[in-house]
C-alpha cells in the first residue's frame, strides 16, 4: 500500500529576530524571543560574535567574578542562533545587541543562516517609547500588512517613514530572499519605559502566534501583566501630576477609538480566541 504524506508532518520551522537596543525599548522585544528559549527546549545554531559587527566603546564586554578570590571572566556581545523545540513547530530566534558594524552584511549571514534551517516565514520585532497610557492596550503596528491582515492581528498598518535600525535592514534582507516577513513594532509608555514590560511583550507574542501560527505557554507574560499594571498605578496615585498626565493621555487615546474601529477590534480578539480554543481540541 502507498502512504501519502503524513498528515502530522512537522512543519518548516519559523523565525523570530529580536535585537536588543534602539529598537528594544523597554526590553519588551527581545523578552519574547528570550522567553521562548526559556520555556521550551532549545540549542544553539550559531554565534555571531567576530569583531566585524561591534564597536566595543559602544557596545562593550561584560566582566563577571567566576570564583571568590577574584578570578574573572569576559563575555564578548555577539548574536545568537538558536532553535527552540515548540510541540508543534521549531522556532529559529535570532537575539542579540544591535550590532554597531557592516549591517548588509551580518544581514546576509543571519538570512543565509535561516534557509539553511529552512525557515519559510519570519516576524521580527521591535518596541518604541510612544505618548500610550500603561492603562490602555499597547498599539501594536506592522509592516508589510494588508488592510485585513492589520484588523485579524488588531494592528495598525505602519507608515513610519525615516531612520531605521537594524530591525529595518534585517526585514528588507528577509523579504528580499523571499522569506515571508512582518515587522511589528509595539508602544511601550514613555512615562514608565524601564525592563521589564511584559505588557508589551504580550501584546507583541499574541500577534506572533496569529502570523506565525503557532500556540505558546505565554501564561507568565500574563501573570506579570497584572502585577506590573498595579505596580504602575500605585507610582502613578502617589504623584499628582503624572496622574493628571496619565488622565489626559487616556483622553486623547479614547477621543481617537471610533465606534467601528473599537468594534471590529472586538471581533478580530473573539476570532483568535476561537482558534486558540479550537487548536486545544
Amino acid at each position: 500500500m502507498t502512504s501519502g504524506p503524513a498528515e502530522n508532518e512537522h512543519p518548516a520551522p519559523v523565525a523570530l529576530v529580536a535585537f536588543g537596543g534602539w529598537g528594544d525599548a523597554g526590553d519588551a522585544a527581545s523578552a519574547v524571543a528570550d522567553h521562548l528559549l526559556q520555556t521550551y527546549p532549545c540549542e544553539d545554531i550559531a554565534d555571531l560574535d567576530e569583531e566585524d559587527w561591534f564597536d566595543y566603546q559602544t557596545t562593550r564586554p561584560l566582566t563577571a567574578l567566576v570564583e571568590e578570590g577574584g578570578e574573572r571572566e569576559l563575555t564578548w556581545p555577539a548574536i545568537s542562533v538558536s532553535v527552540a523545540h515548540l510541540p508543534q513547530i521549531d522556532v529559529v530566534t535570532v537575539t542579540g545587541p544591535e550590532p554597531n558594524l557592516r549591517w548588509r552584511t551580518l544581514s546576509a549571514m543571519i538570512v543565509a543562516i535561516l534557509q539553511e534551517a529552512g525557515v519559510e516565514r519570519a516576524v521580527v520585532l521591535g518596541s518604541m517609547l510612544a505618548n500610550t497610557p500603561h492603562t490602555r492596550p499597547f498599539p501594536v503596528s506592522g509592516s508589510p500588512l494588508t488592510a485585513l491582515q492589520a484588523r485579524e492581528l488588531g494592528a495598525e498598518v505602519s507608515e513610519y517613514e525615516g531612520p531605521t535600525g537594524i530591525t529595518g535592514v534585517m526585514t528588507q534582507a528577509l523579504l528580499a530572499a523571499g522569506i515571508d516577513t512582518t515587522a511589528l513594532w509595539v508602544a511601550v509608555p514613555h512615562y514608565v519605559s524601564e525592563p521589564p514590560q511584559p505588557k508589551a511583550s504580550l501584546a507583541l507574542a499574541r500577534r506572533v502566534e496569529a502570523l506565525l501560527d503557532l500556540r505558546a505557554d505565554w501564561q507568565s507574560f500574563v501573570v506579570d501583566t497584572a502585577a506590573w499594571e498595579n505596580g504602575v498605578d500605585e507610582l502613578v496615585r502617589a504623584d499628582e501630576d503624572i496622574a493628571q498626565y496619565v488622565q489626559m493621555l487616556e483622553s486623547e487615546k479614547d477621543a481617537t477609538e471610533e465606534p467601528e474601529a473599537s468594534g471590529e477590534a472586538i471581533a478580530a480578539e473573539f476570532e483568535r480566541f476561537l482558534r486558540r480554543r479550537d487548536d486545544k481540541k
